[in-house]
C-alpha cells in the first residue's frame, strides 16, 4: 500500500468524524425550520418520504340574540250583560285582528320568534307581563290571561318549550310591567338559531264578575323583554 495514500483516507475518515455530512431535512417544519428557510426543499429517498405540513382555516363571525316576532291577542266579544252578572272567559277570536292599538311591534299571526346567532351558547330567556285593561277611562278591574303556546319549531332540538303562563294584569311603572313572568327560557347550549312557537286556541282570558262594566273596547299592552341570559333579570324601568 502507497503510504501517501494510507496517510491521506486516514486524514478523510478523521475529517468526516469531525464534521459529518449534513441529512438533508424531510419535514415536517418545525418554527425555526421550514420549507420557507429550507431553501433546498424536503428530500425523499428511497427510505423515507419528503413530509410537509399546511393549515386550512376560516373565521366564524358572531350575529346577534334578536326578538323577531311577537303575537297581538284578539279575543272574542263578550257584551255587558255577562261581565255584569258573572265571571266570563274570552276563547282566542276566530279574527286575528285588534283595532285601535296603541302598540306597533305585534303579529297578527300569533306568532313568536327568537333567533340566536351570537355563538356563545349563553341561552336566553323570553318574559312576558300584561297591563290592565282599559277603554277610554273605563277599567277591568280583574282579568288574567291563560297564554299556551304550540310546540316549537328549533333548529336546537335540545331546546325546550315555551310554557303556559297564567298572566294576570298589572301595575305599570316607569313605563314597564312590573311582575313579568318567564314564558321562554333556553338553557346554557341550548336556544341557538331560529326558534318559532304560536299561540294555541287553548289560550284564552278571564274576566272576574264586574257590574259596573261599561260597554267599549278594551285593551291592555302585553310587555315583552329577551335577556341573554338563562336567568331572568329584573323588569326593566325605561321606556321601550
Amino acid at each position: 500500500m502507497n503510504l501517501k495514500s494510507g496517510l491521506a483516507s486516514g486524514v478523510a475518515v478523521a475529517a468526516l468524524a469531525l464534521f459529518p455530512l449534513a441529512v438533508a431535512a424531510a419535514g415536517p417544519g418545525t418554527a425555526t425550520s421550514n420549507l420557507t428557510n429550507v431553501t433546498d426543499g424536503y428530500a425523499a429517498d428511497s427510505t423515507s418520504t419528503a413530509e410537509a405540513q399546511t393549515t386550512a382555516q376560516f373565521v366564524v363571525a358572531p350575529g346577534s340574540l334578536t326578538l323577531n316576532s311577537v303575537p297581538n291577542i284578539a279575543l272574542s266579544n263578550t257584551n255587558v250583560k255577562d261581565i255584569a252578572t258573572a265571571a266570563t272567559t274570552l276563547p282566542l277570536s276566530s279574527s286575528s285582528t285588534v283595532t285601535g292599538a296603541t302598540t306597533y311591534d305585534g303579529d297578527g299571526n300569533g306568532t313568536l320568534t327568537v333567533n340566536d346567532y351570537r355563538g356563545s351558547h349563553a341561552g336566553w330567556t323570553l318574559t312576558v307581563g300584561m297591563g290592565p285593561f282599559s277603554s277610554g277611562s273605563s277599567t277591568v278591574s280583574s282579568a288574567t290571561l291563560n297564554l299556551v303556546t304550540s310546540k316549537p319549531t328549533t333548529d336546537n332540538a335540545s331546546t325546550s318549550a315555551p310554557v303556559a303562563l297564567n298572566i294576570p294584569q298589572s301595575t305599570v311603572t316607569s313605563g314597564w310591567i312590573t311582575n313579568p313572568q318567564t314564558l321562554w327560557a333556553a338553557a346554557a347550549n341550548t336556544g341557538e338559531g331560529q326558534n318559532t312557537a304560536s299561540t294555541t286556541e287553548a289560550s284564552s282570558l278571564a274576566v272576574a264578575k264586574q257590574p259596573l262594566i261599561s260597554a267599549g273596547t278594551y285593551s291592555a299592552t302585553l310587555y315583552w323583554a329577551l335577556q341573554n341570559a338563562p336567568t331572568a333579570a329584573p323588569a326593566s324601568t325605561t321606556t321601550p
